[in-house]
């Protein structure tokens, strides 16, 4: 095994590549650009990661209207190709909604937006166009390796706040899971906020009040939780929770 062999095992890939490429093919597969040592991946109106809808697409010098999602590259280990290197930046994203997206690498706690490098649904649609282009030039598809972006970086978590006759709880849900997937038979989610400073507590766990540490009167068949949330949405602040955290909430069980 040497560099030339290992070289000449990738070339059907990026042979196929370049014949897909996106500058000069106008078939909606080709959305791809090649290199020495790996390719670029775009994506179009028609077929784009999730998250992307709306987001306008002009060709620029290139065949059909496209933005930049991702690349890949081989990873060398002394003469072998062992693994794909793979990362993804939504720069479309950032530029086309910037109140919610941003391009900084390391983005300030206090700076509400979500990140655009390694996004999962990014990752996972570069995975499948890079699994497609193996497969159709024959070559076996060696491991992905990627860095996944931090969950405090992918969006933001979801206080939701559950409820039965009789009972409550919350939970800290991470982003892009859905807060239905943690109410228990008898309960329902009363409501959530969506809060940013939650990457230090324990998350996707459920949550119960310490009633003997409420010290604050409470209306009638109204719950702690039920005031501070109202308090907080009055006031359009997220910050509430570090301090129901450690003056209401003592523990979780199943």
């Amino acid at each position: 095994m040497s560099h030339h062999s290992e070289h000449q095992r990738m070339k059907p890939v990026l042979d196929l590549a370049r014949k897909l490429d996106i500058a000069s093919n106008p078939h909606p597969a080709a959305i791809f650009e090649a290199g020495s040592g790996g390719f670029q991946v775009w994506c179009t109106p028609k077929d784009h990661p999730k998250g992307w809808d709306g987001i306008v697409m002009n060709p620029g010098a290139f065949s059909k209207p496209c933005e930049y999602v991702g690349s890949v590259h081989w990873r060398w280990e002394e003469d072998a190709i062992v693994g794909l290197e793979i990362e993804t930046s939504a720069y479309a994203l950032a530029d086309q909604k910037p109140d919610e997206y941003c391009n900084l690498t390391d983005i300030p706690r206090d700076f509400q937006r979500r990140t655009i490098f390694n996004r999962d649904a990014d990752i996972e649609w570069l995975k499948e166009k890079i699994t497609w282009l193996f497969g159709e030039a024959g070559v076996p598809l060696p491991p992905f390796e990627y860095k996944q972006a931090a969950l405090s970086e992918i969006g933001p978590y979801m206080l939701a706040h559950y409820t039965s006759d009789s009972d409550e709880y919350v939970v800290i849900v991470s982003p892009e899971l859905d807060p239905q997937e943690f109410c228990k038979p008898g309960y329902e989610v009363a409501r959530t906020l969506e809060i940013w400073k939650a990457g230090d507590f324990p998350a996707d766990v459920i949550l119960r009040p310490d009633h003997e540490f409420q010290e604050a009167e409470i209306e009638p068949d109204e719950g702690p939780l039920v005031e501070q949330y109202e308090n907080a949405s009055r006031l359009g602040d997220d910050g509430w929770l570090e301090a129901a955290m450690e003056d209401s909430i003592s523990g979780w069980d199943e």
